[in-house]
């Protein structure tokens, strides 16, 4: 087994790994936020902090779970237009496409990692109830931008051979590297 099949599994793990805390994340929310509303209704009182420690977790819960989306290739697509032309040029465009998201993404995770870095070296407190520090509710921000900027250039290396070969990308086909 190469360096490269290697890699590709250890990504897919660390991907699943972060889409199951994304999963467990939405799980707590929902039980939390039932059982907040019970309370409130049933005892008119609640949890000052149980807002913003929700807002917390939906950075987290969303952010954790775009690698996934994306590597399974659910996202949004615009298929109804590019359907109209031919598999090749269709290839092409994704090549194209892809590899303007391989550099938004590093830009992304440019700037998100360079204002993660700052607010833990400034000691950055959020001013709200609990006065959290700001770097652990955002890393996960680069760390996701990481993830895919990463999985977009396994993409590119799909779509590449595809155009190459003269072949159609199937919806339900693995990323391999």
């Amino acid at each position: 087994m190469n360096f490269l099949t290697r890699a590709g599994r250890v990504y897919d793990k660390t991907v699943d790994g972060m889409l199951v805390i994304s999963g467990l994340i939405v799980f707590i929310q929902a039980i939390w936020v039932s059982v907040d509303v019970i309370v409130r209704k049933s005892f008119d009182w609640t949890w000052a902090p149980s807002f913003e420690i929700l807002a917390y977790s939906l950075v987290w819960m969303t952010f954790l779970g775009t690698a996934a989306i994306y590597r399974d290739r659910g996202h949004v697509v615009m298929e109804a237009i590019v359907q109209k032309i031919p598999a090749r040029a269709q290839d092409l465009i994704s090549l194209v496409t892809t590899i303007a998201i391989v550099a938004l993404c590093a830009f992304l995770l440019f700037i998100t990692a360079r204002l993660t870095i700052r607010d833990y070296q400034s000691h950055f407190v959020l001013a709200s109830i609990l006065n959290p520090p700001k770097w652990p509710i955002e890393i996960v921000i680069p760390l996701s931008f990481l993830m895919m900027f990463i999985q977009s250039i396994r993409h590119v290396g799909l779509y590449y051979r595809a155009y190459r070969a003269g072949e159609r990308v199937q919806s339900g086909e693995q990323i391999s590297l």
